[in-house]
């Protein structure tokens, strides 16, 4: 059995039975345009193509174990079950704009083990296969559609890091961005990166129109590399000049994470180390107040208070540098920055996930 998002296997299917590939067109017209999900009720194809498909192939690779919205509605986040049981999360946001974004998982658990997330405590169990990924974008589509809404966005900030996992990550973009597919526009697609240098010069060739999201952080490499162990392999000076190369490329503004923990990230001089290392370049802020999670209690990090944030932001304003101060949505069901470590009515998954994956 394969995912019927595997096109190069649907077609070989369809001709090793004796179909013409045009077949595959009403197959993919189905599954992304009219949301069928029961192979054998896609009246554009003869019985027997039906019946190869039922037999074949898998229509999703997920199972919802639960899923949870916030009391305001706007946010969704569905914990899911792979075929050998691991526990990946998706989270649906409900923008007041009216947009609807996805925020998807390339990895089950995370390698980067950055001290803020919680994620991060599981270390890595897999990378995703693509068609997982499509798997938890099909989900959130049909839930928007029993709502009469439409998903605008997705970004690859779910759990794991996506530049780890490339060639999955990359062949779901092409998916979701195929317009006789999902036809989402590239320009609505974020990546985000802790920064794998190599990688980013890679996306950028491959994706100049997909936006890229940097984890930062911190400004400069001490600062850094307490929080986030990436650092150690690709400091800062490293990163930007990969960042710099993106922007030859690409022409196209980067976004740079910058997580407000008490005492840690919030320094008043870290501010403007930040306007000096952005300054003159395609650069905007988005500062993320902390969001304390599952797994990370014992660090004993506090968010930032809102006048610090705002002094953070003023001094950009100083110097040129947009940026956003991120409403947190999702915070109260775990599904905020940070918080994707598989939490569940008080019990922590990603405690009996890291357990089991060490045995």
């Amino acid at each position: 059995m394969f995912s019927i998002h595997d096109e190069k296997k649907i077609i070989s299917l369809l001709e090793e039975n004796g179909h013409k590939k045009f077949r595959y067109a009403q197959i993919e017209n189905a599954i992304y345009k009219n949301l069928i999900t029961d192979f054998s009720t896609i009246e554009t194809l003869p019985k027997d193509i039906r019946d190869i498909l039922t037999e074949n192939c898998f229509y999703n690779s997920l199972t919802l174990h639960s899923e949870k919205t916030d009391p305001e509605g706007q946010t969704t986040k569905f914990l899911f079950k792979t075929s050998d049981n691991k526990m990946i999360e998706a989270v649906i946001m409900r923008h007041l704009s009216g947009r609807n974004t996805l925020c998807v998982s390339s990895q089950a658990g995370c390698p980067m083990a950055c001290s803020f997330c919680a994620t991060g405590k599981l270390g890595l169990i897999r990378n995703l296969e693509s068609h997982e990924i499509i798997d938890q974008i099909m989900w959130a589509v049909h839930h928007l559609a029993i709502e009469d809404k439409k998903l605008r966005n997705i970004v690859y900030m779910g759990m794991g890091e996506p530049l780890l996992n490339y060639i999955e990550v990359s062949d779901s973009i092409h998916i979701a961005c195929n317009q006789k597919k999902l036809d989402l526009s590239n320009r609505r697609i974020t990546v985000s990166t802790c920064g794998i240098a190599p990688r980013i010069i890679d996306f950028a060739r491959d994706f100049p129109q997909v936006s890229l999201a940097i984890s930062l952080h911190a400004p400069n490499d001490e600062a850094r590399k307490k929080i986030m162990p990436v650092e150690n392999t690709y400091p800062i000076d490293v990163l930007m000049d990969a960042i710099n190369e993106y922007v030859r490329i690409t022409n196209k503004r980067v976004f740079y994470e910058y997580i407000m923990i008490n005492g840690v990230t919030d320094r008043l001089e870290y501010a403007t180390q930040l306007g000096e290392l952005l300054k003159g370049k395609l650069a905007h802020v988005n500062f993320i107040p902390y969001n304390p999670g599952e797994g990370t209690d014992s660090n004993g990090y506090l968010p930032t208070t809102k006048i610090i944030i705002k002094k953070f932001q003023n001094t950009l304003d100083q110097y040129g540098i947009p940026s956003t101060i991120r409403h947190t949505m999702g915070d109260d069901i775990d599904a905020a920055c940070g918080q994707l470590a598989l939490k569940e009515e008080w019990i922590s998954l990603a405690e009996e996930q890291g357990r089991s994956i060490k045995k």
